[in-house]
């Protein structure tokens, strides 16, 4: 049994237990751990069962898809299939297996991380200190401020337990209605115009399907209350960057704390000009233990497919 694994760059895949058991059973792993062009794939593809992607990383179009053709399992690691044309996956008859949950904890204390960076003017600081300039910019609290959440999946209920435990008063808005399960930690659902106008921080959490690209348009920024905070660890093509970046130049917005963007890697941005947003280049995910679950994950999910 042969694997190919696309988007290794941390080189985790060919060492993990979950390797060494499928060695032992006689299976052969190629791990690439340099970024491919999406016509590079299906001769590198040739004779494999089974695609690890590790993250979004790699792009599977129609037209990749479609020249795939020994390949019976995608083992896509975390939840997101955005990049993965799906139509053309069940066309082919390509089964696809995910894992879901295995970076929550890390993008959780990015999150909040950035939530505390934001409101304490970290990077207005830190660009101070660039000019060998001691400037003590006044920041707020965390504790007795509201945070907005949109979304409630895994990461955005683990964002809102720690935030009540500093002291946040936490509300949800839900786009699709919910299950009532925010009611277990005491949180109200609001309307989306009603979260944004009254939050003091926005995070957003929710799962990147086509229908929300680009639904924070300038019109719903501009409801957010003067002096609010937008963190964003969940997929940048939600947000509209320039109208963003405009509420942030005019101090509207207090901060913002971003890991993900329309366009990754990013090549130009609107937030150049901005000494009130904390920039991380998607690496909600990038630590260690995350990477080694989703190995661990991915490749469990195709020894269970082929052995079933």
């Amino acid at each position: 049994m042969n694997i190919l694994v696309l988007g290794d760059y941390e080189n985790i895949y060919s060492s993990s237990p979950a390797a060494r058991m499928l060695h032992q059973k006689g299976w052969n792993l190629e791990a690439v751990t340099i970024p491919v062009k999406p016509e590079q794939i299906p001769s590198l593809a040739e004779g494999k069962k089974a695609i690890i992607l590790v993250r979004e990383r790699t792009h599977l179009p129609a037209s990749v898809i479609d020249e795939l053709h020994d390949v019976q399992l995608i083992s896509q690691t975390g939840k997101g299939v955005a990049h993965i044309d799906m139509k053309a996956l069940e066309t082919k008859g390509i089964d696809i297996k995910t894992t879901p949950g295995g970076s929550r904890t890390s993008v959780v204390e990015l999150t909040i991380g950035m939530m505390i960076g934001a409101v304490r003017q970290f990077s207005a600081h830190q660009e101070a200190f660039s000019r060998n300039q001691w400037i003590q910019h006044t920041g707020t609290e965390l504790h007795g401020k509201q945070l907005g959440i949109l979304g409630f999946g895994s990461i955005g209920r683990e964002t809102a337990r720690i935030a009540q435990a500093l002291g946040m008063n936490v509300k949800v808005w839900r786009p699709t209605g919910g299950d009532g399960s925010e009611k277990e930690l005491g949180i109200e659902q609001m309307t989306l115009e009603d979260i944004l106008r009254t939050s003091n921080v926005i995070s957003l959490h929710m799962r990147l399907t086509p229908e929300w690209s680009g639904f924070l348009n300038e019109e719903k920024l501009s409801l957010m209350k003067q002096g609010a905070v937008f963190i964003n660890t969940s997929r940048g093509a939600f947000v509209d960057e320039h109208a963003l970046a405009r509420l942030l130049r005019s101090r509207h917005l207090a901060g913002a704390g971003l890991d993900v963007f329309q366009e990754e890697p990013v090549r130009e941005h609107p937030f150049h000009d901005c000494d009130n947003v904390i920039l991380t280049p998607h690496i909600g995910y990038v630590t260690y233990e995350v990477l080694e679950r989703f190995a661990d994950q991915a490749l469990h999910n195709a020894a269970n497919y082929f052995e079933k």
